[in-house]
């Protein structure tokens, strides 16, 4: 842990952070992160914002996130080495999903803000809908960020541990539809009277939760 940091992030926290407020619909100032993600340390904060090596490999991180999202190569099951054997998340994919959900203190309101935009829009009316279906993301995102309070919780422990890789292609999907939205919901409000609203037609996409009730 570097010494410029008091928040306790690790690589993994940060990346999940990191993944969240890319898909954001609307532009937040990167200190709110910055500032998330080394805490309170002058220095810290500085050795990310200000210009050098740091700063350099914060923006092409971004960058590679924000690439890997937009062309559908996203893949935490990839980067994360799981395999159809695994009984549990790694420790930095836990990690990286608590990272995630911090995110969301950043951009929870401006997602309910837009969701109620959408339902506004006459004839579309269809924000409950996506919002329900990010809502089960975060869920399953939260289940990995604490594995063994999800096994507690849950009274088919044994089953919900055989069900890990089909979780995290779960989350896969609904971190790609966040980001998805994310841009769909940027452009209307760049004009609502000239957005395609085809790009938000998910009636495809569907959480099957039942597998894993009582988490």
């Amino acid at each position: 842990m570097s010494p410029y940091c008091t928040s306790g992030f690790t690589i993994d926290n940060m990346l999940g952070a990191m993944t969240c407020f890319i898909s954001c619909p609307e532009y937040l100032e990167e200190a709110n992160l910055e500032e998330l993600i080394a805490g309170n340390a002058e220095e810290g904060f500085k050795q990310i914002y200000g210009p050098g090596p740091i700063h350099t490999a914060w923006v092409d991180i971004f960058n590679h996130i924000d690439t890997a999202l937009s062309q559908g190569e996203f893949s935490l099951i990839k980067h994360y080495k799981l395999s159809t054997q695994d009984e549990c998340p790694s420790l930095g994919l836990a990690q990286w999903c608590e990272g995630y959900i911090k995110g969301t203190q950043l951009t929870y309101s401006i997602w309910q803000e837009d969701f109620n935009l959408l339902d506004s829009i006459p004839h579309f009316r269809k924000g409950a809908n996506l919002a329900k279906e990010c809502d089960a993301t975060l869920n399953l995102v939260a289940m990995f960020a604490d594995w063994q309070k999800a096994l507690e919780l849950n009274e088919n422990a044994h089953e919900l541990k055989a069900q890990v890789m089909k979780i995290c292609s779960s989350i896969e999907l609904g971190v790609g539809l966040f980001y998805q939205l994310g841009c769909a919901l940027s452009e209307i409000k760049l004009d609502v009277s000239d957005c395609d609203f085809e790009l938000f037609e998910i009636d495809d996409v569907e959480f099957d939760l039942s597998e894993f009730e009582g988490v």
